[in-house]
């Protein structure tokens, strides 16, 4: 896996803090503890997993903070590479199955980690319990040209737990019209609709559940399970059979974010610790730490930069970065005109002021 490919603007702040030398003093002495602040947090975990090029498994306290991390790392580096780990929503002992998304959510992680990525998860979804890998669905690969016919499409689907409907209007959904299966990806955005010419797949394309229009074509896609068992497992266990064993993952993680907190998770909810000893403990609160990486947030409410000039200048004055971040160039350059006391660089989608990347 090549963790130098990268297409998001917001990369070169990676780099800028790989080359610090208070950075390169941590790195040589991962897994040392550090305190970072929770605004530098998605940008540290970014420059490490490229720093280290390798896997990089990091533990936090609850979905949500996983989820924020996640999606703050793929700010940095592209979403790819980066995938949440959660929990299944649902006890064991309940005997409910976790939602169609969270299971896609969690088939994925397993894959990206797998593929040298970085993986941010929930204390609960590290200690949880999975099916032996005999008995957990496999992704379905959907790829322009392959020939896999719509019986034999709509089999896989239903063995990785695809619920067959007349409309696909949900995630874990999948219908079939003649030589046309959609399907609904736990993981995508978008239904997906693939059309066939004889057995071989003719075209994917992603199209609205709420009008059926097509939006665009696809040329290959990944679709994760909605279950967490195939289902012939679940239908034998349905029937009185045994099911296999559950058992934990067995992933130790290279980062724990506040580790206290992950503890006490545990212990809540009753389930079995996580290995921890090998693992780099970071929090955002001075606890001795010889290492510490700090940022802030603006907790500014205005309708636009011109308004928020004044606060925006005390920071480059303090002598921090400010990134503010814009859909489009254009409206990017149209916002930078109008400050008078900050000095502007414009870049391919952020505004970088007071600084010089």
């Amino acid at each position: 896996m090549d963790l130098t490919v990268r297409h998001t603007p917001l990369a070169t702040l990676v780099d800028e803090l790989r080359k610090s030398e208070r950075f390169a003093a941590y790195a040589a002495a991962f897994p040392a503890r550090a305190r970072v602040s929770d605004a530098a947090l998605p940008l540290f975990l970014a420059a490490l997993h490229e720093e280290r090029g390798q896997p990089l498994l990091v533990l936090l306290p609850e979905d949500a903070q996983a989820r924020d991390a996640a999606e703050g790392v793929s700010w940095f580096t592209g979403s790819d590479r980066v995938a949440l780990l959660p929990g299944r929503g649902v006890s064991e002992s309940s005997g409910l199955e976790p939602a169609p998304h969270l299971v896609g959510e969690r088939f994925r992680a397993l894959e990206v980690l797998a593929d040298g990525g970085l993986v941010c998860a929930s204390a609960a979804a590290l200690a949880e319990r999975w099916p032996p890998e005999g008995d957990r669905p496999r992704p379905v690969s959907l790829v322009t040209g392959a020939e896999i016919g719509v019986s034999g499409l709509a089999g896989a689907l239903g063995d990785a737990g695809y619920l067959r409907v007349d409309r696909v209007e949900e995630r874990g959904q999948l219908a079939v019209r003649g030589g046309i299966v959609d399907v609904f990806p736990t993981t995508g955005r978008d239904p997906l609709r693939i059309e066939f010419f004889g057995d071989e797949i003719e075209q994917i394309r992603a199209f609205s559940p709420f009008t059926q229009r097509a939006l665009h074509t696809v040329r290959a896609a990944t679709v994760h399970p909605a279950a967490e068992r195939v289902a012939e497992a679940i239908a034998a266990a349905a029937a009185g059979g045994e099911p296999g064993t559950l058992a934990p993952l067995g992933l130790a993680p290279d980062i724990v974010w506040q580790p206290e907190q992950v503890r006490a998770v545990w212990e809540e909810e009753g389930l079995v610790p996580v290995e921890l000893e090998r693992a780099a403990e970071l929090d955002s609160f001075p606890r001795g730490q010889t290492h510490a990486f700090e940022a802030q947030r603006p907790a500014i409410a205005a309708r636009g930069l011109a308004e928020a000039e004044n606060e925006l200048a005390g920071f480059v004055r303090a002598g921090n970065r400010v990134v503010v971040g814009f859909a489009h160039r254009g409206e990017a350059t149209r916002q930078g005109a109008l400050l008078r006391k900050v000095e502007v660089e414009a870049q391919i989608v952020p505004v970088l002021l007071g600084g010089d990347l």
